[in-house]
Formats: C-alpha cells, sequence, structure tokens
C-alpha cells in the first residue's frame, strides 16, 4: 500500500480511523525500508492563543520534552528516542498546528507511541514550577537570539505590528511576547493543556514498514485506554483593512538596507491564495522572475529579491522584499517595484503563469519522495481539509490557476492603498 492513481495523478495510500478518545490515526504503508515515520498533529498553534498567551503553543514544544514517565536529564524524549536509533526527531509550532515527529527503526515503534502517549495523557502530572521556569527561560532566550538581536528581526515585528490589530494573535508571531511568557503560570500552563492537548484535537500519523492491523494493535496498546475528549472551537478573530503606512527601523545586525512589502491575504487553500503563491514564482524567482530580472541583472541595484504568501486559517500575509546593494537608490528600487506590481495587477503573461504551474506541481509531487515528506503530507491534508487524501485536490487548485486569475487576484488583495512597507536602515558597525 504506497501510492493509488486518480485520473492520472497519484495520490498515497492510506487507512484511516477514529479512536473512541477522538484520535485520528491514519496508516500509510511502505514496507520498502524497516523504518516508521510517527509524526502527531495537534490543531492548535499561534492562532489559537488569547489575549495574554501569546507564545504558548511554542511553549509546549519545551515543555513536552518530559513526561510523567520521561524525566530528568538522560530520560528526556529525545534522549530516549535517540538511543533506540531514531532519527528526525523534533518539533515546530506554526500559526495553526503544532506538530511532534521522529523517524524510527520499525522494531523500535513501540518506544515513539509511548512517547507520544506520555506527551497526549501524562504530560501534567510531571509539570514543576522548576521546569516550567527554566522552560520560559528558555523560550525568552530564543526569543532574544533568534527575532531581537538577528538581522531584519525588527522588520519582522514592525510588520505584524502594522498588519494586524491589538488583539488579533498574528501581531505578536509565534514566539510570544515577554510578558505573555513570563506570565504563564502553572495553572495556566494547565488549563492551556486541557484545552488544546486532547485526543480529539489531534492526528497520528504512521507511515512506512508496518500494516494497518499491526497499527491498530500499537495505537490500541497506547492510545486506548484514554477517555473520549470533544475537539474544542477554534476562535477567528477578524483584521480589519489597513491603510497604507511607511515605517523605517535602524538595524544594527543587518548588513544590507531593505525595503519590505506586505498586504492582507486570503486564508489558506482558497483560490486566490494558489495565484498570489504563483505571482510570487513570477515576481522573484531567480532567473526568471520580472522583478528580480529588474532588479538584481538590470538594474544591479538589489542583492537578493524575495517574494512569497504566508497563509493561514485566520487570512495571510503576501510580501515582496529587496535586499539593496550598497549605495543603491532606495528611491529608483520603489519606482521599479511600483512598476512591476501595477504591471502584475493589469496583466500576466501566459507563460510565466505556465511556468509558475509546472514548478509547483512538482514541489507537490516532491513530497511523495520518503516517509517524513509523505507523514506531513497527510497531516497537511488532514488540517486543512478533514482527510488525508488532499494531494489531488492541491494539485487540481494549482492547475485551476491562469494568467487571468493571478492577474484578478493580484489586483484584489495588492492595493497600493492597502500596502505596510517597512525600509530598514542597516546601521554602521562599531570597529
Amino acid at each position: 500500500m504506497t501510492l493509488e492513481w486518480r485520473d492520472g495523478d497519484p495520490e498515497l495510500a492510506f487507512a484511516r480511523w477514529r479512536m473512541p478518545s477522538g484520535l485520528e490515526v491514519v496508516v500509510h504503508s511502505d514496507h520498502s525500508a524497516p523504518r516508521v515515520v510517527v509524526n502527531v498533529w495537534y490543531r492548535v498553534g499561534s492562532s489559537d492563543e488569547g489575549a495574554g498567551s501569546s507564545g504558548f503553543a511554542h511553549l509546549y514544544e519545551h515543555l513536552f520534552k518530559e513526561g510523567a514517565h520521561v524525566t530528568g536529564a538522560q530520560q528526556r524524549h529525545y534522549e530516549v528516542l535517540r538511543r533506540v536509533g531514531a532519527t528526525g526527531a523534533n518539533a515546530s509550532t506554526s500559526s495553526d498546528r503544532t506538530a511532534y515527529h521522529e523517524t524510527m527503526p520499525a522494531s523500535a515503534l513501540d518506544v515513539a507511541l509511548w512517547i507520544e502517549s506520555d506527551r497526549m495523557g501524562y504530560f501534567l502530572p510531571a509539570l514543576t514550577e522548576a521546569r516550567l521556569t527554566t522552560q520560559k527561560s528558555v523560550v525568552r532566550q530564543e526569543r532574544r537570539q533568534r527575532y531581537e538581536n538577528a538581522a531584519y528581526g525588527a522588520e519582522r515585528f514592525a510588520i505584524a505590528a502594522a498588519l494586524w490589530p491589538e488583539d488579533h494573535p498574528h501581531r505578536h508571531l509565534t514566539i510570544g511576547r515577554h510578558e505573555d511568557i513570563e506570565s504563564a503560570t502553572l495553572a495556566r500552563v494547565g488549563d492551556f493543556y486541557r484545552t488544546w492537548y486532547v485526543p480529539a484535537n489531534a492526528t497520528l500519523v504512521l507511515a512506512g514498514d508496518i500494516t494497518v492491523d499491526e497499527a491498530k494493535l500499537a495505537v490500541d496498546r497506547w492510545f486506548g485506554s484514554f477517555p473520549a475528549s470533544a475537539r474544542p472551537t477554534r476562535p477567528s478573530p477578524a483584521a480589519p483593512p489597513v491603510a497604507a503606512q511607511q515605517i523605517v527601523v535602524e538595524d544594527r545586525f543587518a548588513a544590507l538596507g531593505r525595503i519590505h512589502r506586505a498586504w492582507h491575504a486570503p486564508a489558506s487553500w482558497h483560490a486566490d491564495a494558489f495565484d498570489l503563491d504563483l505571482l510570487s514564482m513570477i515576481l522573484a524567482s531567480p532567473g526568471t522572475g520580472t522583478l528580480w530580472r529588474r532588479l538584481v541583472h538590470e538594474a544591479r541595484g538589489a542583492q537578493r529579491v524575495q517574494a512569497w504568501l504566508d497563509p493561514t486559517r485566520l487570512g495571510g500575509s503576501f510580501h515582496v522584499v529587496v535586499d539593496l546593494q550598497t549605495g543603491a537608490d532606495a528611491a529608483a528600487i520603489r519606482a521599479i517595484v511600483d512598476d512591476e506590481l501595477a504591471r502584475a495587477r493589469a496583466a500576466i503573461d501566459e507563460a510565466a503563469a505556465a511556468r509558475g504551474r509546472r514548478r509547483r506541481e512538482a514541489g507537490i509531487l516532491w513530497r511523495l519522495d520518503g516517509l517524513e515528506s509523505r507523514a506531513s503530507q497527510l497531516q497537511r491534508s488532514m488540517l486543512h481539509l478533514e482527510r488525508p487524501d488532499g494531494l489531488a485536490a492541491e494539485l487540481a487548485l494549482v492547475r485551476a490557476t491562469s494568467a487571468s486569475s493571478i492577474q484578478t487576484s493580484a489586483a484584489r488583495w495588492l492595493d497600493p492603498a492597502r500596502m505596510i512597507e517597512v525600509e530598514t536602515i542597516a546601521l554602521p558597525r562599531s570597529p
């Protein structure tokens, strides 16, 4: 059971069931190597954090390194996994989900399931004030290192503050604010855990050298005793339209000046999101992007040109970023960016649209290469579509884009009157 074919397109073969606790289980069998990927996604991210709770979802990445049955400096989850041959053991937090995953020797699958069961069902009894204090300090240090004391970190905060209102969870980035992280108490962390980390709010994917019958026995062994739970309702705060704004930030860590433009964008899986994703490639792909060619190759005023769409369930953002060559005329660069964006709002070249579709289609199909990426693809489909077979649906949405639809979406979303621009001034470095 590896791939199925539907109208000429590949789709991952799978079995799916729901445990009495509400936990969703998806199994993708591939017996080509004696490995199994264990991948658990919880439907909670920074978009689910209420006022005063920014950074809580990411904080759990750190707190979940221990549980009631896995404690102590030499008994943390990652250390136990490493000793039995796991690879790729890690976790990540986004706006929309928190993911925990590891690739196991098939013979050691029970170890990973034990650990994931310990996270899901036996976390709070092991949480102490000392552990919470330690991990709060670690997260705050991560914020300083990766955001506050990093090149263009100030720009990221400025963009988020300009795009999203004070009570919107996207305003404070996934890392969270110092004051919210520091104010996390055992009681508040416990309430967050009991709300969001219940079995019904999670999907477990097993991909690799395991049969469906074997998976059912193993999952029942480690998760079968969990009581029934209910999936919580996710908040959906609105974001009002923004007016055009220009912001200047000074950055002592940046080597080059930067012009960063951003707009509100559609939510994940909206048809316009696929148009804007392709537009980002049409504008900024190295060598072929229209904006890249004009700024990097012709005008030679830019070191790098980037464009990307950041879609989330609450609505996303579209970004165009230009890193300026030393001594470049920022006003001239702006004029070129203005011109190319105006061209995109007016018309899109058919050949460029076709090239973007081929690139994105190839990227989707590349997810079939490797157990880890297959497991993530199944999880992505479950998160956005509530079913594992989302690859064909995604291909169909990409193929439905056209030069006309990309132009229409560009005109709809990239309104100059709704544009946020942050200019980063690179400060001279001390001798």
